[in-house]
């Protein structure tokens, strides 16, 4: 037999050999069958005393289970498991025993490291709305949680500023400030001066504009009460805009003949206003006259209503013959005669006008 040729092997192997053989094939099973286990599928262990309550985030995509809960640095808890509903998450924590919360605690998403996981930190009020405690089946609401910067939004939003031209639209905005600018800087101080005295002084009025917008309240007040009368006001002038509106050629008619009327009236203007002017000068000696003997033509007309009153009381009939004499100031009979009332002295002399119609009714004339 050649050294080269294999030996065949018969019988059992060696007692040693099959002890060392045993955890070699357990190792390999293991390792082979196990290639997607890790640390987060191992049990985590019995159930504690400590309240179970849940918190309702956003997003919990780097949340895993079995993930730390922290108050500050201090770990109290861990995440128990996960479940989605209504695009929400809810988050089931298993706190620490004789953990006292109260029970407007916020829980906020952590991360570990930059590249880590995700943690839930719970965020105690300072000053706790109610003296309640977070006991066990509590919830935490959407609103009171909330999702801490990580890496993945934040190199999404540095990538949208760098390559969605949010630079190259800063630079644009700095140089037209800087072309608008140019030159201009002290009328650009002058418009601030300016602005800041106006908004000091509606600062200032800051009680009248409360007053006015009191006021608007008001109004708006009185009109949503006043609501149902003005519907029936609306209601009601309904009829009114239909008549006007079918007469709506009658009015075109209208404002066309007023137009006509106003072009003929300013013809008429236009041609008698050399002889109205002449007129007014003419009657401004008698204005004069009315001027100069209002005081005397006052007591007059007062002396003349004592005499009517006492004339009724006297008159035993339907009528009575009077023959009188009636005193009239001097200043008053150049009206009634048609003569020039007195002049100032040095003014020069007007001509005599003929007796008017008053004179002759007074002195026995033409009735």
């Amino acid at each position: 037999m050649r050294d080269d040729e294999p030996v065949p092997v018969t019988g059992a192997a060696p007692a040693g050999r099959r002890r060392a053989l045993v955890p070699l094939v357990l190792a390999t099973a293991l390792l082979t069958s196990s290639c997607g286990l890790s640390l987060h599928e191992l049990p985590l262990g019995g159930e504690g005393d400590g309240p179970r309550v849940t918190a309702v985030f956003s997003d919990v995509s780097n949340l895993p289970v079995g993930g730390v809960v922290r108050i500050g640095q201090a770990t109290v808890g861990r995440v128990h498991d996960l479940s989605t509903k209504d695009f929400k998450a809810f988050v089931r924590l298993d706190l620490a025993p004789g953990l006292r919360l109260p029970e407007d605690t916020a829980a906020r998403l952590e991360l570990t490291a930059a590249l880590g996981e995700q943690f839930v930190v719970l965020e105690p009020p300072v000053a706790p709305a109610s003296p309640d405690l977070l006991a066990d089946g509590d919830t935490i609401p959407l609103a009171r949680t909330a999702r801490g910067p990580d890496l993945e939004n934040t190199l999404a939003a540095l990538g949208t500023v760098l390559g969605g031209s949010g630079l190259d639209q800063a630079r644009t905005v700095v140089t037209e400030l800087n072309t608008a600018l140019g030159g201009r800087e002290q009328k650009v101080r002058d418009l601030l001066h300016r602005l800041d005295a106006l908004l000091s002084e509606v600062d200032s009025n800051r009680a009248e504009f409360d007053a006015a917008i009191d006021s608007l309240h008001r109004l708006s007040a009185a009109t949503a009460a006043d609501t149902p009368l003005l519907e029936r006001s609306l209601r009601e002038i309904t009829p009114a805009i239909d008549v006007l509106l079918s007469q709506r050629e009658q009015f075109e008619r209208l404002l066309t003949g007023v137009t006509a009327l106003g072009r003929s009236a300013d013809g008429v203007v236009r041609e008698a206003g050399p002889a109205f002017t002449a007129q007014l000068d003419e009657l401004r000696p008698v204005l004069d006259s009315l001027a100069g003997f209002n005081g005397d033509l006052a007591s007059t007309l007062t002396e003349l209503r004592t005499f009517q009153v006492k004339l009724g009381g006297a008159i035993p009939g339907d009528y009575l013959n009077l023959d009188g004499t009636l005193d009239v100031s001097g200043t008053l009979l150049p009206l009634l005669t048609g003569q020039n009332p007195p002049l100032p002295t040095g003014a020069p002399e007007q001509p005599v006008t003929p007796p008017g119609s008053a004179a002759e009714l007074l002195t026995g004339g033409t009735r």
